[in-house]
């Protein structure tokens, strides 16, 4: 009997000790082996107005990033962002819930539709890959705020 009180208790902190550090954590997407983001969701969020669902914040990571009419690398271009720019997911609705999963191109590539960080619609996609953009973090610096 005590033995077995034992080993409850000795699993008990184990399971405790092991959940604690994830419960504390926040979410932070992580990349493929590629480098792309197939969820736009991170831990920021920026803001839009209603019926608009809040977005994360991602922030440019490479000097000039092209923002597209559609999620293929050879639509048009609408506009540019610049080095540490900060956009917003532009977050779709789907059945009851918000929609955070990037568009994919016919290889496959996830591309973000981006809006700014107080929700004006840009109506363009960018590469959502590393080498563009990262989640953002508030301990960044260098911001531009668009």
């Amino acid at each position: 009997m005590r033995k077995s009180h034992s080993l409850v208790l000795a699993l008990t902190s184990l399971a405790i000790t092991i959940a604690t550090p994830t419960l504390s954590q926040s979410r932070s997407p992580n990349p493929d082996r590629q480098g792309n983001y197939f969820s736009n969701d991170a831990p920021i969020k920026g803001t839009a107005q209603s019926p608009l669902m809040r977005g994360a914040l991602w922030q440019v990571t490479t000097p000039q990033l092209n923002c597209r009419s559609d999620a293929t690398a050879d639509s048009p271009i609408i506009r540019q962002f610049k080095l540490a720019e900060v956009l917003q997911a532009d977050v779709g609705r789907g059945g009851a819930d918000e929609v955070l999963l990037n568009a994919k191109d016919k290889n496959g590539n996830p591309w973000m539709r981006v809006r700014s960080m107080s929700g004006k619609n840009y109506n363009c996609y960018v590469r959502a890959n590393r080498r563009y953009l990262q989640p953002y973090s508030s301990k960044q610096q260098n911001l531009s705020l668009i």
